[in-house]
């Protein structure tokens, strides 16, 4: 699994291009709303990636942070709703208000984004809805979610071990609630995570 990719912006949109090392150009498909998040071309980016992968097609898909990402991959677990809709969905809605809404029925909201009629957002609710109380997500807890030294980079060190993307985002808001101070060094954040699993 390609869980970030750092590189040059090559061309930006919701279809970018990011050139990293070797002189290889990897085409990310991104939400509207990470797509508006993208630096000037030829400037450096970090993306949070989700690979997938089907007998005829694979794709990469792109995210400016963790909770988009988390969000995303939450949706696609639910049948009828791919990676297409999910970006779909995303772009029109922050991964905090779709939190919000699956967490509080709202199936009025859900059923007004591209993609999603009123049976689409009763199952996302069913699905979802009782999920969303155990998932923190990564930028719910204090904190830069990119650079070094960041929540980003906590994740990176937890998943480069084995451990799943949700599983150690979920570790690491724990670990914070717990010991706030401890985001102040990436190292010591990790194995606070760790203890918490």
């Amino acid at each position: 699994m390609i869980a970030f990719l750092d590189g040059v912006l090559v061309s930006d949109g919701t279809d970018a291009v990011v050139q990293v090392g070797g002189g290889i150009g990897l085409d990310v498909q991104l939400s509207a709303r990470s797509a508006d998040q993208l630096p000037a071309v030829g400037e450096s980016v970090r993306l949070w990636t989700h690979l997938a992968v089907r007998e005829d097609n694979w794709a990469l898909y792109g995210f400016m942070s963790l909770e988009e990402r988390t969000m995303f991959r939450l949706l696609i677990s639910v049948s009828g709703v791919g990676p297409k809709v999910a970006l779909g969905m995303l772009s029109k809605a922050s991964a905090a208000d779709l939190t919000r809404w699956l967490q509080t029925g709202d199936e009025k909201s859900l059923a007004t984004l591209p993609g999603i009629g009123k049976k689409s957002a009763a199952r996302l609710v069913v699905e979802l809805g009782s999920r969303m109380g155990d998932m923190p997500l990564v930028e719910s807890v204090d904190g830069p979610t990119t650079g070094p030294g960041s929540a980003a980079e906590a994740v990176a060190v937890l998943t480069a071990m084995g451990m799943p993307p949700a599983q150690a985002e979920r570790a690491l808001a724990r670990a914070r609630q717990e010991t706030p101070s401890v985001t102040e060094n990436v190292e010591h954040w990790v194995r606070a995570a760790l203890r918490v699993i």
